[in-house]
């Protein structure tokens, strides 16, 4: 689980791992008072709701999502921790980026090596970053050589909403869902048609400048759907690393700059569903270099090199749905994803010079059988081709992968169960399989109790098989059991879950002192408690989640590198004629990490951060916002030596024609 050699580009941004200071102990985060305020939320929020006498929801319907069984079932039906960030859930944060959000979300880590754009890795449950699979618009977009999504890149603008799924769910969608899924739904041109224009600027000349159109048009059996979205986001930022610390690193700003645009077009005819999605970003990224190169150039001076890094990533998806029968529902897709990056500097010796090219091509064809209202069959078959090449690589390489899957979901009295097993077979190393078996049991209308056992596994990349001088043709995936149980309590929109969770994986690959390639020679254990909470108590919305968790080593007993022990967030908002207003605080302990420098074992301080944001509806077709992130300008580090951003302070204007 060496997270570090999984995060390695062209750039090495995040090459760097632990140091200067022996390891603190790993409980030193502004999280315990948040304790209370769970409790407080939950009980408060009941006994608010009543004083209130409002209705529960406020008027609001709650989510639906489709990532944690593949079938549509209501957020609070779902047997796998699952939750789902909303298009005014995206609006009321004022965030740009999604890994801003994702950061706030109970069981999801974010480390991040420098400001907007910069390389990130996503820890879900304290799995690694390849572990964690993401898709947009139900395509894949983990790049095939390392394994992690280039996350950094997507911006919100395109973004109608975000499911995320926690836990094993490796039984639905094969290799790299051992830690969640993270499916990214771009804007469906759902609703009247419309024009919308969002203008952002503030500090370190941070822009955002958006357009959407979209709507529908025609009768049921007949409606066309359509939505084009563009946007341009950019900000001068600051230095990536900290020059005092890694002395070689030019001390400069590091500018970043993006351009994305999302499409779709559907059409139904009858019971039937036609549609084209298309989504791409382009990334221009300055970042600083740590190596110091004066073994190569006696005279160097890294002060004054500068780095760049060009980088596409592109999905397009073209899906057929069909219900030829009242009990029958068949659904065929094709998709593509490109992930394209290009690094230069002006040192002609760098390690960062160079460039990958990222493919992948999905097919499937997934079905769905209604015994009755409360029970559904599902089963699918998948072929997937995955292609890579880099300038580190002596040639290219390929995989395909052909899939075969079915399911359970139904309700029997009290009980819910999910069912769900997986077969694929890798054309490059043979086959493997994997199971889950979830159980819920309705103690009450409003209280459930939630069983789950799983397997998984996880292919190895093609670093990890071809990397030259670091690769093994001979490596196996890992494998992994998963067991959780938690309890869930739903009235409306008041809610709380808590899961206990703990997942042991074999065959864990990493690099072998001794041959210097990676082996499936270690173990990794993963457990521990989420809580996460929201409530509506006197006209004040709350929400809060607690993350508390022991990602291990078992040979060493050790934490595993950028996972804090315990996180926490805690948001308050409140609407008031035609203001809003909200307050959202992310916490997190002390993490173990390698120092920029030495490559030692080090320890990163714990944090928090304070978000504030007002917004102001002048009229039903605009409002204005104002936003002050990291309020208390607090310094802290996500990954050893490189920088955060400091205070930020943003004033927008949204418009609705």
């Amino acid at each position: 689980m060496d997270e570090n050699r999984y995060n390695c580009n062209a750039r090495g941004a995040i090459t760097t791992a632990a140091g200067r200071a022996g390891p603190a102990p790993l409980s030193r985060a502004p999280v315990g008072w948040l304790l209370g305020l769970m409790g407080l939320l939950f009980f408060g929020g009941a006994l608010g709701q009543e004083a209130a006498s409002l209705p529960p929801s406020g008027g609001a319907l709650e989510p639906m999502v489709v990532s944690a069984s593949r079938l549509l079932q209501a957020a609070s039906d779902t047997l796998p921790n699952s939750s789902v960030i909303t298009r005014e859930d995206i609006e009321n944060s004022q965030a740009t980026d999604v890994l801003s959000l994702l950061a706030r979300e109970v069981g999801v880590e974010v480390a991040q090596s420098g400001g907007l754009g910069a390389q990130a890795s996503i820890f879900m449950r304290g799995f690694n970053s390849n572990q964690t699979l993401v898709l947009i618009d139900g395509i894949p977009i983990n790049n095939v050589e390392s394994g992690g999504a280039s996350l950094q890149h997507v911006m919100l603008d395109e973004v109608d909403h975000i499911e995320i799924v926690r836990g094993n769910v490796s039984a639905l969608y094969g290799s790299q869902a051992v830690g969640g899924v993270i499916q990214i739904f771009t804007r469906s041109g759902s609703g009247p048609t419309g024009l919308t224009i969002d203008a952002k600027a503030g500090s370190e000349r941070n822009r955002d400048l958006a357009a959407s159109v979209q709507g529908s048009w025609g009768e049921t059996g007949s409606r066309t759907r359509a939505s084009l979205n563009v946007s341009t986001n950019s900000a001068d930022g600051f230095s990536s690393i900290n020059a005092s610390i890694a002395p070689a690193a030019n001390p400069n700003d590091n500018p970043y700059q993006s351009t994305s645009l999302s499409a779709l077009l559907s059409q139904e005819i009858g019971t039937s569903e036609i549609g084209l999605r298309l989504y791409g970003t382009h990334g221009r990224l300055s970042y600083d270099d740590p190596t110091d190169y004066s073994f190569i150039v006696p005279n160097y001076n890294g002060r004054i090199q500068t780095n760049e890094e060009h980088s596409d990533l592109a999905t397009a998806v073209l899906y057929a749905h069909a219900q030829p029968t009242d009990w029958w529902s068949t659904t065929l897709q094709s998709g593509t994803t490109v992930d394209r990056s290009a690094n230069t500097s002006s040192f002609p010796e760098s390690f960062d010079i160079g460039t990958t090219l990222s493919r992948s091509n999905d097919l499937s064809w997934n079905n769905t059988f209604a015994l009755n209202p409360q029970n559904r069959l599902t089963a699918g078959l998948e072929h997937l081709e995955e292609d890579g090449v880099s300038s580190a690589y002596l040639s290219h390489f390929a995989r395909q992968v052909d899939s075969v899957m079915t399911g359970y979901l139904g309700e029997i009295g009290a009980n819910q169960i999910q069912a769900n097993l997986r077969y694929d077979h890798y054309s490059d190393f043979g086959s493997a399989s994997s199971a889950l078996l979830g159980w819920g049991y309705r103690f009450t209308d409003l209280l459930k109790g939630i069983a789950e056992l799983s397997s998984a596994f996880d292919a190895p990349t093609f670093d990890d098989l071809y990397y030259p001088g670091a690769g093994n043709p001979l490596l196996q995936p890992e494998k992994s059991r998963s067991a959780e149980l938690g309890l869930a309590y739903q009235n409306g929109a008041e809610g709380l879950r808590a899961t206990v969770f703990r997942s042991q994986v074999h065959d864990l690959i990493e690099f072998d002192p001794v041959s210097n390639i990676p082996e499936n020679i270690d173990q990794a254990r993963l457990s521990g408690l989420e809580v996460s909470g929201h409530a509506t108590w006197l006209g004040w919305q709350l929400h809060a989640n607690l993350t508390v968790q022991r990602p291990i080593d078992v040979a060493t007993d050790q934490v595993l590198l950028r996972r804090a022990t315990h996180n926490a967030n805690f948001g308050v908002a409140r609407s008031m004629g035609a203001w809003r207003y909200s307050i959202d605080v992310h916490g997190a302990g002390a993490r173990y990490d390698s120092d920029i420098n030495t490559f030692a074992r080090i320890t990163v301080p714990g944090y928090s951060v304070t978000d504030l944001v007002a917004r102001y509806r002048i009229s039903p077709s605009t409002t204005l916002s104002a936003s002050l992130m990291n309020a208390f300008d607090r310094h802290y580090e996500l990954v050893d030596g490189y920088n955060t951003p400091g205070r930020v302070i943003l004033l927008g204007v949204t418009w609705h024609i």
